[in-house]
């Protein structure tokens, strides 16, 4: 009991005059006259939960140390945003990344030029066993 529960009923009135109580609403319970279906279980989410229950540290290490980098993100970002208003630092900006992409084009092409034949042989060989698999469907 409350101290202010407890003071309000040592004020109360010696005498109170009866109050009579309104009758309680009735409650009606509609049934179905189908049953209810229960959803099947997945036969996986044990197994999901316990991986989690083991993964839950490093996915929360992971957090703690990107945290300091996140922050440091948002504010170069800030940073930039403030002083992206002035026009020298615009025109700073554009030289920078035209240099930027000047010196990595080079690069680029070759990665394309290394890696596009295998990516291409990749695609070749997916489009080839999706026919393979629809051929015996049919």
């Amino acid at each position: 009991m409350t101290a202010l529960r407890k003071i309000l009923i040592e004020e109360e009135p010696v005498f109170a005059a009866p109050v009579a109580r309104a009758p309680a609403t009735k409650l009606y319970v509609v049934t179905g006259n189908a049953p209810a279906e229960t959803a099947p279980k997945a036969a996986g989410n044990t197994l999901v939960n316990i991986v989690l229950f083991f993964a839950a540290p490093f996915i929360g290490l992971a957090y703690i140390v990107a945290l300091p980098f996140v922050g440091l993100a948002v504010l170069a970002m800030l940073a930039g945003r403030a002083i992206a208003k002035y026009e020298a630092v615009k025109v700073t900006g554009r030289v920078l990344k035209n240099v930027a992409l000047t010196l990595a084009a080079p690069v680029l092409g070759l990665a394309y030029v290394v890696f596009f034949p295998f990516i291409g042989l990749a695609a070749l060989a997916w489009m080839g066993g999706r026919a393979v698999v629809a051929a015996r469907a049919r």
